[in-house]
């Protein structure tokens, strides 16, 4: 006698996760809430709600706790949040591989010695598996010769860090301006109290010395001290104090809260600058990709980078 096994494979029942699902998901994770994570893909509330619902009962799991209008990951929800966000990430990057022409050339991107490592890593390596065959050349400075080498053709996009947003540029983020110190350091309590900078045309320089002044703190210059790494390293040695972006403190730097020695700092605004004559659409793809990683990666998840408390 013979006996026929059915395989097992016919048995499997297979299940596909839409990917609008996963985007409701995580976006309603990172924003709190159903009504900003419909703001954020311009969608109505209820369909954010609807698509959330359809996942919990997909996966026969609850993955928000619902308390008063108040949203929490559930543990459930939490383990999930990790590979739904890979899913939406190559999701995307197989969409852009696979819809985008095959562009090719070389555009020139400027941006600020104090945003750079924070921010852009992760903008040019998601662009480069995207468009391959496009060549990206940074150009590290500070924003008032990054605005005037873009006035000059000499490049072809420009973040700045600026504390408004002119008319030619696109507001990307918004952030506080916070003294920064040594772990421990004692230079917040010198008179007079010592500042340093990394050039004359460093955008942070004016904001500190002006809100020093209208507060009527003596002050002495640190510096210039040329780079980045050297204001930090000044800063770690306790010979003075500087200032950055919140989200783009070290951790082995002490961010100072105000007081009667600090006075608060006028808050910048990260902004995205193109030439206005210009018409290479890789330039074009290079500025859209950046606006969708702002939004997508910094603007939402804003709260993950301020990981130091004022």
């Amino acid at each position: 006698m013979i006996i026929i096994m059915k395989s097992n494979v016919e048995n499997l029942i297979i299940r596909n996760i839409d990917v609008s699902l996963a985007r409701a998901f995580v976006a309603t994770a990172e924003t709190g809430s159903m009504t900003a994570a419909a703001h954020l893909l311009n969608l109505t509330q209820g369909a954010i709600s609807q698509q959330v619902k359809r996942l919990e009962e997909l996966f026969g799991k609850q993955l928000f706790d619902r308390d008063h209008r108040t949203l929490s990951l559930t543990a459930t929800g939490d383990r999930f949040l990790l590979h739904a966000r890979r899913l939406i990430s190559m999701n995307d990057e197989i969409w852009g591989l696979m819809s985008a022409p095959e562009f090719e050339g070389t555009v020139r991107l400027g941006v600020p010695r104090d945003i750079i490592r924070p921010f852009i890593p992760p903008i040019l390596r998601s662009f480069g598996d995207a468009w391959p065959k496009v060549k990206v050349e940074l150009v590290c400075k500070s924003t008032p010769i990054l605005r005037e080498a873009l006035r000059k053709g000499e490049i072809d996009i420009a973040l700045t860090t600026e504390i408004d947003t002119p008319p030619a540029a696109e507001r990307l983020l918004s952030e506080d301006l916070v003294w920064i110190s040594g772990r421990s350091g004692r230079s917040h309590t010198k008179t007079p109290l010592p500042i340093t900078i990394t050039d004359d045309t460093c955008t942070f320089r004016s904001a500190m010395l002006r809100a020093l002044e209208l507060a009527g703190k003596d002050w002495q210059l640190v510096g210039p001290v040329g780079t980045n790494d050297a204001l930090l390293a000044t800063v770690e040695a306790d010979l003075a104090l500087g200032s950055l972006l919140r989200s783009t403190v070290p951790d082995h730097i002490d961010i100072l809260p105000p007081d009667d020695t600090l006075p608060p700092l006028e808050p910048f605004h990260i902004n995205l600058y193109t030439r206005t004559s210009q018409s290479n659409p890789v330039v074009t793809q290079l500025a859209d990709h950046i606006r969708d990683q702002f939004a997508r990666r910094f603007r939402a998840g804003l709260p993950a980078l301020q990981r130091k408390a004022s």
